[in-house]
């Protein structure tokens, strides 16, 4: 592909990524990492994906982006702005994380990629692409940090200097030949320690990653059984989620409410108060939460949760 044309390209699909409403993006190549194997089965070894046994799954896969697309030319990462801060209905209210406060993530990003996608195939009949979301083996914060899109904060998420870390993440891959972004990754967290301190739990570790058995978000969405009684009182009123490490973040008194009218819930989560949520049935859950992220928690879960802010017991509630 000449230079020339592959200006084109890119300027194309940039374009098409910003009517999309993406906030952030950056290209880079794609290449071998196998670092990025070889970093998350330590983290493995170490136990701190607690029951997530789906993480140990394509490790060899999540150092090759490659073999995910053959002939993989460029990676295309992009950020979508989400937050939130509406306030919650009532002073005593439970607390929901805001990336939960709009509509499912995957489904609003993987249909937008799916649109760019259309675009490379038109212009390139003979490429071939995937996008990806929160799914399949890729390191997503490790291509965004390739890409140009931020650096990894002590609390492990990726940060950018102009909208914080409020953001979710796709890709896609693809055998299109690119314009890359002469991407810098530099570390902007210095001396900095809020997010660290602010951890309820004491989940983040010195390297940067979270030990998942100590972090609320992994308790409350993705923990089977009954929550440890160390973390008693230590959730505070959480039942879906945390951004503590989030909220005292510098970089994140920028955030601004999201725009993307593609996020807008159905309902606002935030609207419920806590008699709402005492007496939901799963029926009522069900129906609430079918475009949401809390339905891949479920009714019990989320029982379960309301049940161990409140210090009761499920026999008791």
């Amino acid at each position: 592909m000449t230079d020339a044309r592959k200006i084109a390209l890119t300027w194309k699909i940039r374009e098409s990524i910003r009517l999309e409403g993406f906030d952030i993006c950056g290209i880079t190549q794609a290449s071998p990492h196998h670092e990025d194997s070889r970093n998350i089965g330590e983290w493995i070894a170490a136990g701190k994906n607690g029951t997530m046994s789906f993480l140990e799954k394509n490790l060899d896969k999540r150092g090759d982006i490659t073999s995910l697309v053959e002939g993989a030319k460029s990676v295309i990462v992009v950020g979508l702005r989400y937050y939130s801060n509406e306030p919650s209905a009532g002073e005593n209210n439970y607390f929901v994380s805001r990336y939960a406060r709009v509509k499912d993530y995957h489904t609003v990003i993987e249909e937008k990629l799916n649109r760019i996608q259309k675009i490379i195939k038109k212009e390139v009949p003979e490429a071939v692409s995937r996008g990806f979301c929160d799914a399949g083996p890729v390191t997503e914060k490790a291509w965004a940090i390739r890409a140009g899109l931020g650096w990894r904060g002590r609390h492990s998420m990726v940060i950018n200097k102009d909208i914080g870390s409020f953001f979710f993440l796709g890709e896609i891959v693809t055998t299109a030949e690119l314009l890359y972004d002469n991407a810098s990754a530099r570390d902007r967290c210095g001396d900095c320690t809020l997010c660290v301190e602010a951890c309820p739990t004491q989940a983040i570790c010195s390297d940067r990653t979270i030990d998942a058995r100590r972090c609320i978000s992994y308790l409350t969405i993705e923990h089977d059984g009954d929550i440890a009684e160390e973390f008693r009182g230590k959730t505070e009123k959480m039942i879906f989620g945390c951004d503590r490490c989030q909220e005292v973040c510098p970089y994140n008194k920028k955030a601004v409410q999201y725009t993307d009218q593609e996020l807008v819930p159905e309902f606002h989560i935030t609207s419920l108060s806590r008699k709402d949520w005492l007496t939901m049935t799963p029926e009522e859950f069900k129906k609430l939460f079918r475009s949401s992220p809390l339905k891949r928690t479920g009714f019990s879960k989320i029982r379960r949760n309301i049940d161990f802010v409140d210090y009761r017991s499920p026999e008791k509630s």
